[in-house]
């Protein structure tokens, strides 16, 4: 096993298997919020690896493929979840936006509509599984960040 992979490990896997074990959910927020980085980290490399410049479209047709949702669900997710909790620790919310609920019971992402109005369900768990499976199968993609190179562990100097 690589050390990239073993810190990939220690940094994220066994820390978000332990939010999993928290109470009543306690450690989702933090969990999906990770999951948002990492995939959005996975998305660009991958998007890059395929010669396709990783814009927002290109981010949401992947988000479509890797959770198997339709575009306007992944626009929805990436909207409401990925902005809101990456920029201010909750998922935004403003008129055009849908509003958004999360639920065991919950697929992992899913736009419902209640008397046409859409409504964003949200699963946190299987994002994270999700997300730590495609980083894991396509660990080096994940790597190849040039501009956001995977960090080293090394002595500081004095």
């Amino acid at each position: 096993m690589s050390n990239d992979y073993e810190r990939f490990k220690l940094w994220y896997v066994q820390p978000l298997q332990a939010l999993e074990k928290l109470p009543d959910g306690q450690g989702g927020f933090i969990a999906l919020g990770t999951a948002c980085f990492l995939y959005e980290r996975y998305a660009i490399a991958f998007i890059k690896s395929r010669n396709l410049k990783p814009n927002k479209v290109q981010i949401l047709k992947q988000v479509s493929i890797d959770i198997n949702v339709d575009i306007n669900t992944a626009e929805a997710f990436w909207n409401v979840i990925r902005d809101g909790i990456l920029h201010q620790g909750m998922p935004l919310q403003k008129k055009k936006l849908p509003p958004w609920g999360f639920h065991l019971t919950y697929p992992a992402m899913f736009l419902d509509y209640y008397n046409g109005q859409p409504f964003l369900k949200i699963q946190p768990w299987k994002i994270m599984h999700q997300v730590l499976h495609l980083c894991e199968e396509h660990f080096d993609i994940l790597l190849s960040s040039r501009s956001f190179p995977w960090a080293s562990i090394v002595p500081v100097p004095r």
